[in-house]
């Protein structure tokens, strides 16, 4: 008779232990998600600081003049002597790479002077102005760093006050839709513009190859880690509301974790041994 009380009594105190492994290994599983998820965040914000510094967004060739230019958001780049091959020389002619802001006094002289004289041949002068993309894409970036700072301070508190989940959701939405706006309007400004040239005859002399720039495609992977990074975040968001409480550590120094952790397990092992007392 008291085998079987035993028995019973341990099966019914064996459901307490798995609910307490299961929600260590929920807890370790959300941690994880939202580790993972800030660290996308993180590199996403890394990558659009470097792209938005770089002046390689857009790549204009010139084959016959032998320039390479390269136009940045800012700032732009003439790379003098652009063959890949200096045949015929005896030591290769290093390439010169002259740089000026677009906000520099000298280049927007120029700017004005290619406007009034309409020559086709500085029409290329004109990449160099401060357009409307160009403008899109900073305008976005400072909202992709704004919500993505917002993402992370209420990612990493969200164990501590759960409803943090869903603003931090909201806010890796808001930086990722910032970011991947922001590379639509540049691609499309891009474009545009170089449909625009080939509308109009050109010389052969003039002729001038467009592309995008290493930027351009850097700042895309950006976007690309901001959306893997809100799947994540909506990951954990559902992980920490599905747990039905707050996920216990933010908050916390580890000593204060660890006395936890100590003292789960105690009371666990005290309702053993107290379940094995009455049933003997």
């Amino acid at each position: 008779m008291t085998l079987s009380f035993s028995d019973c009594a341990a099966k019914n105190f064996a459901p307490e232990k798995e609910g307490v492994r299961e929600r260590s290994i929920e807890n370790l599983m959300y941690k994880f998600v939202l580790i993972a998820s800030i660290v996308l965040i993180i590199g996403g914000m890394l990558l659009t600081a470097c792209s938005l510094f770089s002046p390689l967004w857009q790549i204009a060739e010139r084959p016959k003049s032998a320039e390479i230019h390269h136009h940045g958001l800012w700032w732009d780049c003439v790379v003098s002597d652009g063959t890949l091959i200096p045949l015929g020389e005896a030591v290769p002619i290093q390439k010169s790479e002259n740089c000026a802001n677009k906000f520099d006094p000298t280049v927007q002289l120029q700017l004005r002077s290619a406007l009034e004289t309409s020559d086709t041949s500085s029409r290329e002068l004109l990449l160099h102005r401060f357009l409307p993309h160009h403008k899109a894409v900073i305008f976005f970036s400072v909202f992709t760093f704004v919500f993505g700072t917002i993402g992370l301070i209420t990612g990493a508190c969200s164990p501590c006050f759960p409803p943090n989940s869903l603003l931090y959701v909201v806010s890796i939405f808001m930086t990722s839709a910032c970011s991947v706006l922001s590379d639509v309007i540049f691609v499309f400004g891009a474009t545009k513009t170089d449909e625009q040239k080939e509308d109009t005859p050109l010389d052969e002399e003039n002729v001038v190859q467009n592309r995008l720039g290493i930027a351009c495609y850097l700042h895309m992977v950006a976007s690309c880690f901001f959306v893997m990074g809100l799947l994540t975040a909506i990951a954990s968001s559902y992980l920490l509301i599905s747990s039905g409480k707050g996920r216990e550590g933010c908050c916390q120094t580890k000593k204060d974790y660890l006395q936890q952790h100590r003292l789960e397990i105690a009371e666990a092992e005290s309702g053993d041994k107290n379940v094995a007392v009455d049933a003997h």
